[in-house]
């Protein structure tokens, strides 16, 4: 389920949305597109082609709003070495010149989105894509144990290339806590 939070400047918590209407609806001021895809069976492990070649329909509609040059398929799984560095990497916050477009094969992510009166959580799962404009300033987070696989599209031919915008964030909870409140105020319980 697709989830969005509002946080105020110091980073409190002050309302969410799971209703993919109400969801838009509060991403709209920032540029940000979401949306749904059928999760459809796909070779494991596989390919960035058979990834384009399963959503090729889907990946023509992003076209006309979007000038796509490249693409790459990203997987993290719990205990992947590279993850510590990657995750201050994406928490911290940055930018794009240019969209940044992501589709989750699997798994889920957080976006944090800073809005003119303070943050948005914007919590994906898989069959869920977002496309953040150009120049919104964001971080991402997928927890201590992150378990996802996303399609990533650039705009940019060389790719993804962040703009560290150097603004110390408030004390917005990571992935982990997110997901736990999230659970706790939909009434909720976490498995295992």
């Amino acid at each position: 389920m697709v989830a969005l939070a509002r946080f105020d400047t110091e980073g409190r918590w002050e309302e969410t949305w799971v209703c993919d209407g109400l969801v838009r609806q509060h991403l709209a001021p920032t540029g940000v597109q979401f949306g749904r895809w059928p999760l459809r069976p796909l070779p494991a492990p596989g390919g960035l082609d058979a990834v384009q070649a399963a959503y090729a329909e889907e990946l023509a509609d992003l076209g006309p709003d979007f000038r796509l040059h490249s693409a790459d398929r990203v997987a993290l799984a719990p205990g992947d070495a590279r993850w510590p560095a990657l995750r201050q990497q994406f928490l911290a916050e940055h930018r794009h010149g240019d969209a940044e477009i992501r589709f989750f094969l699997s798994g889920t992510g957080l976006f944090y989105l800073r809005s003119g009166d303070g943050f948005l959580g914007l919590l994906c799962e898989a069959g869920e894509w977002v496309a953040l404009p150009a120049g919104l300033a964001h971080g991402f987070d997928a927890g201590e144990a992150p378990a996802f696989e996303a399609l990533r599209l650039f705009g940019q031919p060389e790719g993804w290339v962040a703009e560290p915008t150097g603004a110390a964030l408030p004390a917005l909870p990571l992935y982990d806590d997110f997901v736990a409140q999230l659970l706790e105020q939909v009434g909720e319980e976490l498995e295992g």
